[in-house]
Parts: structure tokens; C-alpha cells; sequence
């Protein structure tokens, strides 16, 4: 197994070892070697042959988003040599949360945690243990990312050239206090997501920082935006797209579609009934604008939604065929905050996008 070098901390297999152990007796596992795409392979003999897990160790994934963890991994199995196509997949992870556990089995993922949860499906190996608790250990390396940093981050993603820009056009870019930007660069680069110093920054994984980011935009930043709903008379989207362009055009107010909208323009697959916007809420409290979009305040349901920006790179500087849209990773964290059945679809569609285009 091997693939381009990457620079890569140093997984933490030990404690897994035992666990191991009592579900594949027979099993060996190997650290990875310098190059290799995975943390690890486990090695068993099942039935007349031999059987292969790829090994991803996540010591963070309390914090990240299981769905672009399972996506990276399967991206990185395809692009090994052929005779790995078909190796089982295996994460391991303090502790997998339920809601974890679903997305990695959906994608055919095996896992086992330090908390005795497991689900490994292979020649010979059926084990499923869930609802066990983790155990309270002292609180170890970076903390919970908040909010500023969840602005920093988003900048660094979706605009990576300011990876190498000074602490203050970042702070700039980010609509972030200076200090925050010099606490942000430190934090990364103890989780292991970044490496270099100034013109030489780096994000060698970046799946692993967007996964990051999503939960923690959707955690905590983005149920703190405001909002407003409106009813628009409209026939059809193309209509009621066209009349919030004319409208915020004429105001000279910056807006961009986010959420299914903005995937949909990509991904062609889920287009929801309310449209969702990036833009300054107050505007939609104007007697005036809601006259001239034909629309009025809807307290739940509607067919427009306007979000507060989370920064001031949500809104791109220019727009495709006079409609603005939000860079991939904001539709695709919209789309996890939306989370009904045919947006964490929809979510899934878009995020090799994500993952392949450093530019969204």
C-alpha cells in the first residue's frame, strides 16, 4: 500500500490493541509506513484466504463530521493499486457517537472505540455493540473550536491563497479580531492539520479540517445566526430568484443562495421549497423591500429563508449568470444543518466537490 507522501502525525494504535484482540484473536495490525495513505492495515486468516482492513485512527472525531471522515476514506481506498479494492475499512476512535456509527455503517465502514462500541462485518467476524458511554478523562490537547475560530478556519478553506497572507488579512478576510487569527494558526497546528510558519503554511489533510469545521459550524456557530422567513409571491424559483437579485441589486446588498439551492446548481439533484440566502436580515424588516419582493414575514413556514452571513467570505465577490452563489462548503454545512433525509443526500452528492476543489 502506498501513495504520495504526506506529512502525517503519528496515529495512536496502542490503545486499540486489546479490543482488537477479543474481537479479531488472530488479527495483526501494522503501523503504517511513511507514505501510506491509512494509519494502519489489520491482517486475519478468514475461512481459505486472507482478509485486509485499511486503518484510519480519529482521535478527534467527537469534534468532526463523520461524513466526510467515511468520504475521505473511501477516496483513499480507490486510490490504491487494484488488489485493495476490496479491503475492508476500519476506523478506530475514543468514542463513536450513535449518530457517528450510522453514517460509517451507511458507507460500509467497520469501527471499533475505547468505550467497547463496535460494528465489524468480515469473512468469519460479525460483532455490533452500541449505547456504551465513554469514560470521563481529563480534557487533553485542543479544545472545542468557538466561534471565531470557526470564522478563521472557514476563511483559511475557502480562500486557502490566505494560507500564506499576514495574521492581519486573514483577521480581515475572517471579520475576526487580530489575536484570534495567531491563537487559530497555534490550535491547528496541534491537532496536526496544519504545518510550516508563514509564506510556508500547509494543510496536508484537508478532509480532516473540513471535517472539523462542518461539526463545528453546525454546532456551534450556525444555530447562533440570525434569521428571517418570508413568504414571496412568486411563480416558481427562477421567479422569486430573479426578483431577490433585482431587489438586493438595487440596494447595492451583497447576498449569495446557500444550502439546496446553491448544491443544486452543482449537483442538479434536490431542490427544497424554501430558498436559502446569505444576506443582512435587518434589510427584510423594510416595509419597502418586502413591497417590492412581494413578500411577507412568515413566522415557520416559507419559501424564502435569510440567513445572517457567518463571514464575509460566505458571499462571493462575483456571481454566475447574475445569481451569487456560496462557496461549496457553506451549501454543503447548510445542507448537514438542514438535516432531513433528502439534504444529508444532497450533502453527500456535494462533498467530493468540497474535498476536490480547494478554490470552494
Amino acid at each position: 500500500m502506498s501513495n504520495m507522501p504526506r506529512p502525517r502525525r503519528q496515529p495512536e494504535l496502542e490503545p486499540y490493541r486489546a479490543l482488537l484482540t477479543k474481537w479479531v484473536p488472530e488479527g495483526e495490525l501494522r503501523p503504517a509506513t511513511t507514505g501510506d495513505p491509512f494509519d494502519g492495515v489489520l491482517t486475519f486468516t478468514a475461512g481459505h484466504g486472507d482478509w485486509r482492513y485499511l486503518v484510519a485512527e480519529k482521535r478527534h472525531l467527537r469534534f468532526q463530521d463523520a461524513a466526510v471522515i467515511a468520504e475521505h476514506m473511501l477516496r483513499r481506498r480507490a486510490g490504491l493499486p487494484p488488489e485493495h479494492a476490496a479491503d475492508g475499512l476500519l476506523l478506530l476512535a475514543p468514542h463513536v457517537r450513535t449518530q457517528h456509527a450510522a453514517v460509517l455503517e451507511r458507507a460500509g465502514i467497520d469501527y471499533i472505540d475505547l468505550a467497547g462500541n463496535a460494528h465489524l462485518q468480515a469473512p468469519g467476524v460479525l460483532v455490533h455493540v452500541e449505547g456504551r458511554r465513554p469514560l470521563k478523562e481529563p480534557v487533553r490537547g485542543p479544545a472545542r473550536p468557538h466561534k471565531a475560530w470557526i470564522k478563521t478556519v472557514m476563511a483559511l478553506l475557502v480562500r486557502p491563497d490566505l494560507l500564506d497572507a499576514p495574521y492581519r488579512t486573514i483577521a480581515e478576510q475572517a471579520d475576526v479580531a487580530l489575536g484570534t487569527v495567531g491563537a487559530c494558526i497555534n490550535d491547528l497546528r496541534q491537532r496536526g492539520v496544519l504545518v510550516g510558519r508563514k509564506a510556508g503554511r500547509q494543510l496536508p489533510d484537508r478532509a480532516a479540517l473540513v471535517a472539523l469545521w462542518v461539526n463545528a459550524y453546525v454546532e456551534a456557530l450556525r444555530p447562533t445566526l440570525r434569521e428571517r422567513r418570508l413568504q414571496v409571491r412568486a411563480e416558481g424559483k427562477a421567479e422569486l430568484v430573479a426578483r431577490l437579485a433585482d431587489v438586493l441589486g438595487e440596494h447595492g446588498t451583497a447576498w449569495a443562495l446557500t444550502g439546496a439551492d446553491a448544491a443544486d446548481r452543482r449537483t442538479h439533484f434536490f431542490r427544497a421549497e424554501e430558498t436559502e440566502i446569505y444576506a443582512p436580515v435587518g434589510l427584510f424588516d423594510d416595509r419597502a423591500v418586502q413591497k417590492a419582493l412581494v413578500a411577507q414575514p412568515a413566522v415557520r413556514a416559507g419559501n424564502v429563508l435569510v440567513v445572517e452571513p457567518p463571514g464575509p467570505l460566505a458571499i462571493p465577490p462575483t456571481a454566475n449568470d447574475g445569481i451569487p452563489v456560496a462557496p461549496d462548503l457553506l451549501a454543503y454545512a447548510e445542507l448537514r444543518y438542514r438535516g432531513t433525509e433528502q439534504a444529508l443526500e444532497a450533502a453527500d452528492l456535494l462533498l467530493p466537490m468540497v474535498l476536490h476543489d480547494d478554490a470552494h
